[in-house]
């Protein structure tokens, strides 16, 4: 009995998130976003300081005309002896209700290298992620999935309801400390501030003009 108890508690307590899936269905859908590109604030991660190990990341959202966007998320980490390069590319359509948009990747081309190459640190340029040293080889994946994500658009940023990098998502995120579906209440603006101003991996993507 006090397992069962325990296990309806833990259900009543747990948070429905199955809505950060779709849109609202009582919400007429409309085109009002910012197209371009939209970036996640991202800090260079390496173990303190380390000189034997570096890794460099970057997320960004395109989000193009006939609700097209291309989602890609690029990893290079240098070692003493190697370097290793990891990248994602969704692309798919998204649909917007208000402050909501829901993105639907269809396919994600994926690459994965190693090098060798003498690279004892990554270089200090805007896109560092197009000079991988084995990006030209013949190491890219491409699959069909079907993945769906809500985020909030404020004007000017968009803000995923559950944290998510690369595709790969985690149990926590705005959703996950708000109240009410579709809601702006004062928990979920708690927690978009939260999230959008965290100093590691911020749950957020800027809208940027690029050069």
């Amino acid at each position: 009995m006090l397992f069962g108890f325990l296990f309806l508690f833990s259900l009543k307590c747990s948070p429905k998130i199955d809505w950060i899936r779709s849109l609202p269905t009582d919400y007429p859908r409309d085109e009002k976003i910012l197209l371009g590109h939209y970036i996640r604030p991202t800090e260079k991660k390496s173990a303190f300081g380390s000189k034997q190990f570096q890794l460099f990341w970057k997320e960004d959202i395109h989000l193009q005309p006939n609700s097209v966007f291309i989602k890609t998320w690029s990893e290079w980490k240098v070692y003493e002896d190697h370097s290793e390069f990891h990248k994602k590319v969704g692309r798919g359509n998204f649909e917007k209700s208000g402050d909501w948009v829901l993105f639907k990747t269809k396919t994600i081309e994926e690459t994965k290298c190693t090098s060798k190459e003498n690279t004892k640190s990554i270089p200090q340029m805007k896109n560092w992620y197009l000079t991988f040293p084995c990006l030209s080889t013949n190491n890219t994946n491409k699959q069909t999935i079907n993945h769906s994500l809500l985020y909030f658009y404020d004007g000017k940023s968009l803000f995923p309801l559950q944290y998510e990098s690369g595709y790969n998502e985690a149990n926590f995120g705005i959703a996950w400390e708000s109240d009410l579906p579709y809601t702006k209440s004062n928990l979920f603006e708690i927690a978009r501030l939260k999230y959008g101003k965290k100093e590691f991996q911020p749950h957020v993507y800027n809208h940027v003009k690029l050069d």
